[in-house]
């Protein structure tokens, strides 16, 4: 798929210092932790690659509660998405490995463990990050009335002016940032 054609002005957000280094400890700590739990789980040689499963999927549960904390119930920030999403899951999980630990058992002769890794990996993942929206959300849904979830990297919260659309007043979809279920906004009690 070949990306949409821009018009010659770089809608980019320079990345300021402090941004890279939120990415970067995020990074450090999601690294860091990842190493932790390759070396409490470790498999026999080409056994079931259980730490880069764990990893894959805490790491999916994280990503899906974050992400959807940062859309539906924190106010904006500039620094949690950098340095949870980006730095510390991104650090923490491993696609590559996956991948390589497949490809290793296939060449093995080891085709159905290397597939059935393969679907319980990619299940599993999507499984955790829903899991992490109910447990943000307390739903996998958003409510009725909802604004639909926007696109993680459209959140708007490293541009200035309005975060989240602006209505009429001028005010964001997230001036109430009450950020629960409270008494008055639909919400049972």
């Amino acid at each position: 798929m070949v990306p949409a054609a821009r018009s010659g002005v770089d809608h980019r957000l320079p990345e300021p210092p402090i941004r890279i280094a939120a990415i970067a400890a995020g990074g450090a700590l999601g690294t860091l932790a990842r190493y932790g739990i390759d070396r409490w789980l470790v498999p026999a040689p080409l056994g079931f690659p259980w730490p880069t499963l764990v990893v894959n999927v805490l790491g999916s549960f994280v990503l899906g509660l974050i992400m959807t904390l940062m859309v539906d119930r924190w106010p904006p920030n500039r620094f949690v998405r950098p340095f949870a999403a980006i730095g510390f899951c991104g650090g923490f999980t491993t696609f590559s490995a996956m991948a390589l630990e497949v490809a290793q058992r296939g060449q093995h002769g080891r085709v159905g463990a290397a597939g059935l890794y393969l679907v319980v990996s990619v299940g599993a993942a999507v499984i955790a990050v829903a899991l992490g929206m109910v447990a943000a959300r307390g739903r996998l849904r958003p409510r009725p009335g909802d604004a639909s979830v926007p696109d993680p990297d459209a959140l708007g919260v490293l541009a200035p002016g309005p975060v989240r659309g602006s209505g009429p007043t001028g005010s964001t979809d997230n001036d109430d940032q009450r950020g629960g279920d409270q008494p008055g906004d639909g919400a049972p009690s």
